[in-house]
């Protein structure tokens, strides 16, 4: 893109793109994309506005799924893949907006800049990107939210006064779009400039890869983005929503709640929803395994994602006397818990992994429809669902997991398959 990214979003925003908008809405959708189509709003703009405009059509399109549609939001695709959900970045930014005037190093489009904003803070973007800088403005605009966003890259810009620090550091190479980093020494700002970054705020969250180790070790080492911090000026929030787990967050400094690793899942809609929380020990020793192939109780349990990854399924499972069905594997078995950190099966048969065997207990259940989920397991499971055949009508789950204790035992499978019904 050639021209000034704000100048062009700029005449996007007046009586070209709005044209080029009402040429769009009122196309095909499946041929907006076509030569002939982008010919004919070619005879509305130029080149480049065109492409511009159809860029922000392709990310609204989806935009429904993170943000409520009726936000006059505008996002690239890219930066939309980047943004948090509305929930998610919501809830953050509760807890960090009433901690000060907040820095959003790294800002993208707006999408946690307006969250921010719209939860009272005073908000200040910093955007390396001009054209998703100027989207953060136009996004905080078009919400009626005041907030500054400046163009610039850290380190080398200065960094505007504030007291709360919100850092989402950038893991694609060349900005959005391009290949994601699975080093953190490649993000940006890379781990070794943000620790000092974080010493220098009152109230910090720092939102990290919830793939990446989430060890103290691994954050607060030489090399991890907190170095030099002690466990206790940090602490680990893992969220899920919609079942999936969708952010690492650590927090420090005024910022901190008093739980040094918590779980939180986002129950409800893209509007409506409320979040639940558990805190406890991560260090905690895991319970005793159930043997191998004997229930353990009558369901068996799957921890939430953000339970799993806030390594507090073990404090969990003690609390509520749930056993592993095997060592490091997080299937928990015992009497019914009735808690949204859990999905709860009743369990119907347990037995080592085979085709045959399996396919015999599906029929001594009468099983029809099925679900195929795994813990350890090497392969996909979808890949049995060819040579399976549910014949009955009852809905199963088939449970397989990894059981590596003495397999030189004759009698020890190296596999296994919990078939349970759901509970809840």
């Amino acid at each position: 893109m050639s021209s000034d990214p704000a100048l062009l979003l700029a005449r996007l925003l007046g009586p070209e793109g709005r044209a080029l908008e009402a040429a769009l809405a009122a196309g095909d959708p499946a041929e907006r994309g076509s030569p002939r189509a982008v010919a004919a709003l070619r005879r509305l703009a130029d080149a480049e506005l065109v492409a511009l405009a159809l860029r922000l059509d392709a990310a609204r399109a989806r935009q429904h799924l993170k943000f409520p549609p009726e936000e006059p939001l505008r996002f690239t695709p890219e930066l939309l893949e980047q943004a948090s959900s509305h929930p998610v970045a919501t809830h953050r930014a509760q807890r960090l907006a009433p901690l000060g005037p907040v820095l959003d190093l790294g800002c993208g489009a707006g999408g946690d800049l307006t969250r921010l904003a719209a939860a009272g803070a005073a908000v200040t973007g910093l955007e390396a990107d001009p054209l998703a800088a100027a989207l953060a403005r136009a996004n905080l605009a078009a919400l009626g939210l005041a907030g500054q966003v400046i163009t610039g890259r850290y380190p080398g810009t200065a960094l505007p006064a504030h007291r709360a620090l919100f850092i989402d550091p950038a893991r694609r190479e060349g900005g959005a779009g391009g290949r994601r980093h699975r080093n953190p020494g490649a993000f940006s700002p890379a781990p070794a400039l943000i620790a000092p970054l974080l010493a220098r705020a009152e109230a910090w969250c720092l939102k990290w890869g919830p793939a990446l180790p989430l060890t103290a070790e691994a954050l607060s080492g030489s090399a991890g983005p907190l170095a030099g911090l002690a466990p206790g000026d940090w602490e680990l929030e893992t969220v899920s929503w919609r079942g999936e787990l969708r952010e690492a967050l650590l927090w420090g400094g005024a910022a901190r709640c008093g739980a040094a690793r918590q779980a939180t899942l986002l129950i409800g809609s893209l509007r409506d929803w409320t979040a639940l929380s558990y805190a406890g020990d991560g260090s905690a020793p895991p319970p005793a395994p159930t043997a191998p192939g004997v229930p353990g109780g009558p369901c068996v349990h799957e921890p939430d994602p953000a339970l799993i990854r806030a390594g507090l399924v073990d404090a969990f499972a003690a609390q509520h006397g749930l056993s592993p069905l095997a060592p490091g594997i997080a299937y928990l078995a015992g009497e019914a818990v009735g808690s949204p950190f859990v999905r709860r099966w009743r369990i119907l048969e347990i037995l080592p992994l085979s085709l045959g065997g399996l396919q015999a207990a599906l029929d001594r259940q009468g099983a029809g429809p099925l679900v195929l989920k795994k813990r350890g397991f090497p392969l996909d499971p979808e890949i049995l669902r060819p040579r399976l055949v549910g014949r009955g009508e009852r809905p199963v789950t088939v449970l397989i997991y990894r059981d590596g204790r003495d397999r030189r035992a004759p009698h020890r499978a190296e596999h296994w398959v919990c078939l349970g019904a759901e509970e809840g």
